[in-house]
């Protein structure tokens, strides 16, 4: 199956960017990422340890680990030939804060409700997340959303407070937002719909409205082999 030291960046990879016009932020997608993603299996099947729901302190609907220290070399890689490319300008560097296995194993039924809603992971300009779909189709996508009555995609220190308004809005519309949001609804808009697909990872700001695009009717269980296994990874850009 590979060992720990097989992580390596495809030399190949296929770069889109989709730009959201509104808010002039891009969403980077890469194809065919790792050379192959047997390590991450490997990893994955015989050494993780995935923590309960919530242990590391994000809502999170499932399981999580740390990834090994050979995939955040893979991704520093990536950022770096990203950047000779232009693909981020300026004189950044990478603060790689965490890259975790990620296992969803919640039922939509057991959500609390900011699990049902799109949300950030930061309000920093400087602060991107990243997923990296190990399955294809089953892993469902990722969605970047608009907050219709605000028309917000992007949250900002600046117009932070829309986030608890969008909250009460969404206790309001209950009925709308019972379990896992994978489409529009009253409140929220996809604008952009990212499909999962074996060894794409997608990239963008943390402060952008976001959230897994995840079945309701899916019994997500705990077996790693038949889960829907990613890796979300969070990073920096500092002068």
């Amino acid at each position: 199956m590979g060992n720990m030291e097989n992580y390596a960046l495809n030399p190949h990879y296929k770069i889109d960017i989709i730009h959201i016009e509104s808010i002039g932020e891009d969403i980077i997608i890469i194809d065919n990422f790792l050379k192959s993603i047997d390590p991450v299996i490997h990893f994955a099947n015989h050494f993780a340890y995935l923590e309960p729901i919530g242990s590391d302190g994000t809502l999170f609907p499932g399981k999580r680990d740390t990834m090994p220290k050979p995939y955040y070399r893979v991704f520093e890689q990536l950022f770096a030939t990203l950047k000779d490319k232009g693909v981020f300008k300026g004189k950044q560097n990478l603060y790689l804060h965490r890259c975790k296995l990620s296992l969803v194993t919640q039922k939509s039924g057991d959500l609390n409700i900011l699990q049902r809603i799109p949300h950030i992971d930061s309000t920093d300009d400087n602060t991107y997340a990243a997923v990296h779909y190990i399955k294809g189709k089953e892993s469902n996508g990722t969605a970047i959303y608009r907050y219709k009555p605000k028309n917000l995609v992007k949250i900002t220190d600046e117009n932070q407070h829309a986030f608890l308004e969008l909250i009460e809005e969404t206790k309001k519309h209950e009925s709308q937002h019972s379990g896992y949001l994978n489409s529009d609804t009253s409140l929220f808009e996809q604008v952009v719909s990212i499909e999962a697909k074996e060894n794409r990872i997608v990239l963008y700001k943390s402060n952008l409205l976001h959230c897994a695009s995840l079945d309701n009717n899916v019994d997500y269980t705990a077996d790693i082999r038949h889960g829907r296994l990613s890796i979300s990874s969070f990073f920096r850009l500092i002068e």
